[in-house]
């Protein structure tokens, strides 16, 4: 004979009236039949806890949030506390078996792409049912949202995400969702983005009145929250770079004009930083009919720098039409040199002119300059097929140069407040 303590036996009494609560309970309980209300719909209150938002992907424009679910509503079919032979009983059923054999509302996420229910080291749900005939559904879910993004201000964005939930089956005259009346959605404590500012709380509302389909309308229950774009990373690893680059493409006004090996060369390698740069930011961004903020720095980026390839173009088409004028010039006065030694006619015409301002036969005279200009083409085109072109004065090859020094870096400096005044007034607007 085995003797059984106090605290054992009313353990052992309290098992035996549960069973009893149970038995009595599911003997006549219909799974399929929602609570009866009578006339009313049966009103099931909804909150809920994120506990992590990740994976936020602007090419798919969704997100994943892992989230505590609850439900909670009252079924008088599953009361006991007006019951005499139970009224004692006042602690909860508890059991993963409910499950099965009670009614539960058929929620869903309409903006919801995918889901799972956690089950390590068992599957993550709760199922209380209190004396009174409340019940308590609580489940640990990770869900893959779709949140439709706007990139017009992009990285310096803002966007507005929602979680819509309704009911799949039941018209909004049989089940209607309804939010808690405190905090209907708590954010974790230690509640962290990797790309976006934490968002402080979440909105919510009751859109029943705003969806219906032909067969219906159906309860809906709506949460949101704003993600707010750091901008920092792009400041590193996009901007500051982007500006580097420009900046060194400016390194060859401070080269010589006819320093075409040095100068080609830098201004191609520039651009083609910023073209790379370019790519692999818009690889990571969806194909859309706008252009981005990124998209207008990038385009202008990209102008700066072919302007500084045809700031180089216009120099140096300036600087061979100027060398151009002046070998004429040069050619023309070595010319007139020449003939001034061996050419007694013409300077006996100089001297003449000198003296008593009389010239020489129409003859004479247009012997000498003949000879001065076939001398003079002879020269030229020996010239252009022998010789080089000297390099002009300092300030006829740099004029073009010492005024881009100057402009280019203004230019710039001028688009970037256009750009980041315009464009952080946008993210800090309401």
């Amino acid at each position: 004979m085995v003797l059984l303590t106090p605290e054992r036996q009313k353990s052992n009494a309290k098992s035996a009236m549960r069973d009893q609560i149970v038995n009595m309970i599911m003997n006549k309980y219909r799974s399929y039949e929602r609570p009866p209300t009578g006339a009313n719909a049966t009103h099931v209150i909804v909150f809920m806890k994120i506990l992590a938002i990740f994976s936020i992907d602007v090419r798919t424009m969704d997100y994943y949030v892992d989230m505590l679910l609850r439900q909670t509503w009252k079924d008088r079919r599953l009361s006991w506390n007006e019951v005499p032979a139970f009224q004692n009983y006042t602690e909860t059923l508890v059991s993963p078996k409910l499950k099965e054999q009670l009614w539960l509302p058929d929620l869903f996420f309409r903006n919801g792409k995918d889901g799972y229910l956690h089950k390590l080291t068992l599957p993550n749900y709760l199922l209380r049912v209190s004396p009174n005939g409340e019940v308590l559904y609580s489940q640990k879910i990770t869900m893959r949202f779709s949140c439709q993004m706007h990139l017009q201000t992009f990285p310096m964005d803002t966007q507005k995400c929602m979680i819509n939930i309704g009911s799949y089956g039941y018209t909004i005259t049989e089940l209607k969702f309804v939010w808690r009346a405190e905090d209907p959605v708590e954010l974790a404590d230690a509640l962290q983005l990797s790309e976006f500012e934490t968002p402080e709380s979440f909105g919510t509302e009751d859109c029943s009145g705003n969806y219906s389909t032909s067969t219906g309308a159906y309860a809906c229950l709506q949460a949101w929250f704003h993600l707010q774009r750091q901008l920092g990373s792009y400041l590193a690893t996009t901007y500051v770079p982007n500006i580097l680059i420009i900046m060194v493409s400016w390194l060859s006004f401070w080269v010589n004009v006819d320093s075409a090996p040095a100068r080609v060369p830098l201004g191609l390698l520039s651009l083609l930083g910023i073209l790379t740069q370019a790519i692999s930011v818009s690889s990571t961004l969806p194909r859309v009919s706008y252009i981005k903020a990124i998209d207008v720095w990038m385009i202008f980026s990209i102008i700066f720098v072919i302007g500084v390839l045809v700031e180089y173009a216009v120099a140096l088409t300036v600087l061979r039409k100027k060398q151009a004028e002046t070998w004429h010039e040069d050619v023309k006065m070595i010319v007139h040199e020449e003939l001034t030694r061996w050419c007694a006619v013409c300077q006996q015409q100089q001297l003449a002119q000198l003296q008593n301002s009389q010239g020489l036969s129409r003859g004479q005279l247009e012997f000498c300059e003949e000879m001065e200009l076939l001398l003079t083409s002879q020269l030229i085109d020996d010239s252009k097929e022998k010789t080089k072109p000297r390099r002009p004065p300092g300030l006829v090859e740099s004029e073009i140069d010492n005024y881009s020094r100057f402009l280019f870096p203004a230019c710039y400096i001028l688009y970037n407040c256009f750009y980041w005044a315009y464009y952080l007034g946008l993210k800090h607007s309401p």
